[in-house]
């Protein structure tokens, strides 16, 4: 494991043809990235590109999206897989298959399947700081409650209101839930993207919250919207969630963007650039450039 499983940022990418020469390029192979798991790509391209990125030294979480694995036998194949790459923590989700391809219909069933697979991956599960578009917030909390126990960690779905989400993590821990949560906000992207976006998401509360701080001003150029400035919300979140013990760090919804992540990470190495490890009195970089 790299030393990125101390710090702060995670990057979230799609697995792409140009994704291992684009991301080293941005973001230095000591850090921390999470590879989602698209229904048209399916779990096997995401297991793919997680373990190329894990041989270049990322610390790397891919996605298993339970509505996309048809079964015990793949599933054990992709989890074989990882392990002889090293990988040794896993995000796990439900997936946006409408119809699952086999027996694991939610998250829950998955993480159970994995668990008893290898008690040794590190899982972590989705929270939702407004809710989801399809599911009731009992169907939530109920799913929540059953999954923590068997989870390592949360991420939350992207949010755009510091209020919401510091609301949240005094919601779960009032329900007794002591996860560490990494913060889901988006990196520097099209406010085009993130209006298409927000519908599916079921972030259009925190939307209208962003719009009037700076997306209405947003105007038209070729045909696209200027980028969403995300640094305004980092600096938000952090000061509402520096002194929390669970929040764990930003994990950065990044679109494949990264051309775009440079000011970012500045915004984010501003806050804290530096750590000192309990084992002795080595400082490491809790944002690591790319140099």
């Amino acid at each position: 494991m790299s030393a990125e499983a101390v710090a702060r940022i995670r990057l979230e990418v799609v697995p792409s043809a140009d994704l291992l020469t684009q991301l080293p390029a941005a973001f230095d192979t000591t850090g921390s990235v999470s590879v989602t798991c698209l229904p048209h790509h399916g779990p096997a391209r995401t297991v793919e590109a997680s373990v190329s990125l894990a041989r270049l030294g990322y610390h790397t979480v891919p996605h298993l999206a339970a509505r996309s694995i048809t079964g015990k036998a793949e599933l054990h194949s992709l989890l074989l897989q990882l392990q002889q790459a090293g990988v040794s923590e896993l995000f796990l989700v439900a997936g946006d298959r409408r119809t699952p391809a086999g027996p694991y219909a939610w998250s829950g069933e998955l993480l159970e399947a994995v668990n008893a697979y290898s008690p040794d991956f590190s899982i972590g599960i989705a929270g939702y700081p407004e809710g989801h578009p399809q599911l009731s917030q009992k169907q939530l909390s109920s799913s929540l409650g059953v999954k923590a126990p068997l989870a390592s960690s949360m991420v939350t779905q992207m949010c755009f209101s510091a209020e919401a989400i510091s609301r949240y993590l005094r919601t779960i821990r009032k329900a007794g839930i002591e996860l560490p949560v990494w913060v889901g906000v988006p990196g520097p992207v099209s406010i085009r993207k993130l209006v298409s976006l927000g519908a599916r998401l079921g972030v259009g509360r925190s939307l209208k919250l962003a719009r009037g701080t700076g997306m209405a001003g947003a105007l038209w150029r070729r045909d696209d919207f200027l980028s969403y400035d995300s640094g305004r919300l980092i600096r938000e979140v952090h000061q509402e969630l520096a002194g929390d013990p669970l929040f764990a760090g930003f994990h950065v919804y990044t679109f494949n963007d990264l051309g775009r992540l440079p000011g970012l990470l500045d915004d984010l190495r501003a806050l804290q650039p530096t750590t000192t490890l309990a084992s002795g009195n080595t400082s490491i970089p809790l944002f690591p450039a790319k140099i």
